[in-house]
């Protein structure tokens, strides 16, 4: 009994598995040309936080975490 549920377990996590990166594969979306010299660029820019330090060490580290406790 084990050996048949162990089985029909991997048979349906492959499969599981298989439908998952079917569904991955076919999820790319392409944006149509916009104008003469098919331009690709986003209409809408986000704005910077204002907070945010320069760098990635502005943003990891012993410090960062101290500015997070209000030390």
């Amino acid at each position: 009994m084990t050996t048949i549920f162990r089985t029909v377990a991997a048979a349906t996590m492959i499969g599981a598995a298989a439908l998952g990166l079917a569904g991955a594969a076919n999820a790319a979306t392409f944006s149509s040309p916009q104008g003469p010299g098919n331009v690709y660029s986003p209409g809408t820019y986000a704005t910077p936080a204002p907070t945010v330090g320069p760098g990635w060490y502005g943003n990891h580290g012993p410090a960062y975490i101290a500015h997070l406790n209000g030390k």
